[in-house]
């Protein structure tokens, strides 16, 4: 499946990678991220949940996007204080009006693209933005560590999703998340 819109052609994400954007706006972008990441183990459950799915693998995706909450904030408290974070509730909303199936497949389209992307981010806090990178925890497990997460959405596309509502999901969760990036620039 090809997406229909990729993270780094977002104009936030290349404005990030080039040191364009102000650290204010990187601590505003952490904030608001942030109840994502602590919405997605949520969602993950809801899949497992809906597709009925019973499997060791799912489980310890679960648990790892848990773990995540706690490194994205690492590098979170790396910025300076965001009072004002804009809501993402056009993506909060637009997964939680999704099926099952159309969940699983949103939630592939993010994590396929997490290797290259968190790769990206990292370098750009790290030569641009003085963050040091025993705070980027987060960005190294989803550079390095995300296979199994992508298999595993293989998997359920392929075990036990609709697969015409997947790929829904998939273009349509792409979209979502591209689109989120729109509040920080």
């Amino acid at each position: 499946m090809e997406l229909s819109c990729r993270l780094l052609d977002h104009p936030f994400y290349q404005a990030w990678n080039r040191g364009e954007i102000t650290r204010e706006q990187l601590a505003e972008y952490a904030a608001s991220y942030q109840v994502f990441m602590e919405k997605v183990p949520e969602l993950w459950d809801r899949v497992l949940e809906g597709l009925d799915i019973d499997d060791e693998t799912g489980d310890e995706i679960v648990a790892e996007e848990t773990e995540h909450v706690e490194l994205w904030a690492q590098w979170r408290r790396q910025m300076p204080q965001a009072d004002d974070a804009p809501q993402m509730t056009a993506l909060f909303e637009g997964l939680d009006s999704m099926n099952a199936s159309e969940l699983a497949g949103a939630l592939h389209a993010y994590e396929v693209q997490q290797p290259e992307v968190a790769e990206t981010k990292k370098d750009g806090l790290l030569n641009h933005y003085g963050v040091d990178a025993e705070h980027l925890g987060f960005f190294d497990e989803h550079a390095e560590e995300e296979e199994d997460h992508i298999l595993f959405g293989k998997k359920v596309r392929q075990t036990w999703a609709d697969t015409e509502a997947f790929e829904r999901g998939f273009q349509k969760g792409a979209e979502l998340v591209y689109n989120s990036l729109d509040n920080f620039v």
